[in-house]
């Protein structure tokens, strides 16, 4: 295909990616399962002549540092579906997930897309914190529409 195609795939920007946390002990595991952590990651190349279950991914790290247990893969991935699965094992519970992946598509051809980025980044303690700073931003609000309603008011008293 090389001789023939020379175009390389599209790929557009990759919307967050899902990431699901295991403890190990469902699925009647009791304690013998491993804590298992999966990253999916949206698939969402075009080509003009490679299907888009062909395309494959390159991932490599740009920023920060991955979970413990967890590796890239060494070779490119062919998707089998709408996004790309990337997983690790160990204690993925509690640890919090904060790095950048480059991500390029590669066509059958060889041809390879304009890099993307993707963030991947989740804190399985910073739960209760983003509740907290929200609830202390609606006094503000609060504040400033009363203020705004004391400014129309006074301004509707004074002869024009």
């Amino acid at each position: 295909m090389q001789a023939t195609d020379q175009t390389p795939p599209t790929l557009p920007a990759i919307p967050p990616p899902e990431i699901h946390r295991s403890d190990g002990s469902g699925q009647g595991c009791d304690n013998y399962c491993p804590s298992v952590g999966s990253i999916r990651i949206a698939a969402l190349a075009t080509d003009d002549m490679t299907a888009p279950d062909k395309i494959g991914y390159r991932f490599t790290l740009e920023a920060g540092a991955l979970p413990e247990g967890f590796s890239l893969p060494a070779a490119d991935i062919e998707t089998a579906g709408p996004s790309v699965g990337l997983f690790w094992s160990g204690d993925t519970r509690d640890e919090a997930v904060d790095f950048t992946l480059q991500v390029i598509a590669i066509d059958l051809a060889g041809n390879e897309s304009a890099p993307q980025t993707v963030r991947v980044a989740h804190d399985p303690g910073g739960a209760c914190a983003v509740a907290g700073g929200a609830g202390r931003r609606a006094p503000l609000a609060g504040l400033l529409l009363a203020a705004l309603l004391v400014a129309a008011r006074r301004s509707r008293r004074r002869p024009s």
